[in-house]
């Protein structure tokens, strides 16, 4: 029997569900996270649309793609009187931590606001392979939507302003700002979006994407195509840290596959710790810095400002070691303290904010996970190993689990090393090598040991 490193890239028995034990269950998720997608590859002109309409709310509808299918699982695990372990460990912290909120500010809908933006997290994790390494079909979805977003950034950048820059549309009794206008004359240096609501929704949406192309990609030149068209549009955005972060990920993809696992391993890794570490280590730093987007202007305000008044804020509304609670800063604080509003920019100060001393753990369950010794594909572990070293190297500066797009890849790579990475059982020195399903519940054989050394053959 082939050992599991031939098999890498071959399909076995439950991935065409991701997750799921339920290929037509699957096949929903994988047809709601495709339309959740292009929805917000093409936020801006569908929030225009919907402006001009008076209807800024039906917005909100986008998210039925996410909480549909997620409730439709829910129902069907219940039916056969059972939850998912991924629900019930999701809901048991969700509950938790909204308390947390409930106690330390007493806004129920600021942890509704907070579990809408951390619910991606688990859809991604249900899907799973289907979004990290997708079929024919979804594949060339998804690079029609990497098309059209490189399209879109490049006439906002060099052909037209588009009639959406700068609108101010109310969703939810909230100000929204699509496209925003950042006043600044220079065409080259020009902050653009495209057809996306923000230039960070690219920049956190483009090399996630770019990533998954990639690894589904065999010839190198092609490869180095999509990295360059890739890094060339966050480029034209102006977000300084996704370059930084997304550049030597794509480099290391196309090198040889037998450099890619060790070296993204070690990159996820340093990433995670700069993240956590930058807020400490810049308290009382004073830098010289220039004017305008290409300059250092940006950490520096990062530095004196942002970061003091969340460490201010989390200091003063947290609870013992459990923080601010879930929605304790960032997005909605729109809801509860609006004149205090802090983005945070960093997504450990988020991490901390939302789950206190907990923010340690996830982050070394994380870890865990990415240096956990692959026993099933290890294609999809490098995909998925990739997807989390960008978004801690990214959000070592902006609350990248905030955007929509980068905690449902963030979800789906999670949900993928968890599954790549499951255990190998060996019941005795002859029987078959067994990986537990998706499930968790049952065993299927992967191969057979040997006597002598217990590999596979």
């Amino acid at each position: 029997m082939p050992s599991s490193a031939e098999n890498a890239g071959a399909p076995i028995a439950s991935d065409v569900a991701g997750n799921i034990d339920s290929r037509l269950l699957g096949a929903l998720f994988a047809a709601a996270a495709v339309c959740y997608l292009g929805v917000y590859a093409l936020e801006a002109p569908i929030r225009y649309v919907l402006y001009n309409a008076g209807k800024d709310n039906l917005i909100l509808l986008r998210d039925g793609f996410i909480v549909g299918p997620l409730a439709l699982l829910i129902a069907a695990y219940a039916l056969r009187l059972r939850l998912h372990a991924a629900v019930v460990v999701f809901g048991m912290l969700v509950v938790f931590h909204g308390l947390v909120l409930m106690g330390t500010i007493g806004s129920a809908l600021a942890v509704g606001y907070g579990i809408k933006i951390v619910i991606n997290l688990l859809f991604g994790f249900f899907i799973a392979s289907l979004l990290l390494q997708p079929g024919n079909k979804v594949l060339t979805f998804l690079a029609l939507i990497w098309c059209i977003t490189i399209l879109g950034v490049c006439l906002d950048k060099f052909v037209m302003t588009f009639p959406w820059t700068g609108i101010k549309t109310i969703v939810g009794d909230l100000n929204v700002d699509v496209s925003h206008d950042w006043e600044i004359q220079d065409p080259l240096a020009r902050r653009v979006a495209g057809f996306t609501r923000s230039s960070i929704s690219v920049a956190a949406f483009m090399p996630s994407l770019a990533i998954v192309l990639m690894s589904r990609t065999r010839r190198w030149l092609l490869r180095a195509f999509i990295m360059m068209g890739s890094v060339g549009v966050v480029a034209l955005t102006t977000q300084k840290g996704s370059i930084i972060a997304f550049a030597p990920i794509a480099a290391v993809l196309c090198l040889p596959s037998a450099y890619r696992l060790k070296l993204l391993r070690f990159g996820c890794i340093a990433f995670i710790v700069a993240a956590v570490a930058l807020p400490f280590l810049v308290m009382n730093l004073h830098m010289a810095h220039g004017t305008g987007v290409f300059s250092t202007e940006s950490i520096y305000l990062r530095i004196a400002y942002t970061w003091p008044l969340a460490w201010q804020w989390i200091m003063h509304h947290g609870m013992l070691l459990f923080g601010v609670g879930l929605g304790g800063i960032g997005g909605p604080m729109r809801v509860y303290a609006p004149d205090n509003f802090n983005p945070a920019d960093n997504v450990f100060l988020l991490l901390y904010a939302y789950f206190g001393v907990f923010a340690f753990l996830y982050l070394i369950l994380i870890a865990y996970l990415v240096l956990r010794r692959v026993t099933g594909s290890q294609e999809r572990a490098v995909t998925a190993t990739a997807i989390v070293a960008f978004i801690f190297g990214y959000g070592g500066v902006v609350s990248i689990i905030e955007d929509q797009s980068a905690a449902l890849f963030l979800g789906a790579a999670l949900g993928v090393l968890w599954r790549e990475t499951i255990p190998v059982i060996v019941p005795s020195r002859w029987a078959p090598v067994m990986r537990r399903d998706a499930a968790g519940d049952n065993v299927r054989p992967i191969g057979v040991a040997t006597p002598a050394f217990g590999r596979l053959r």
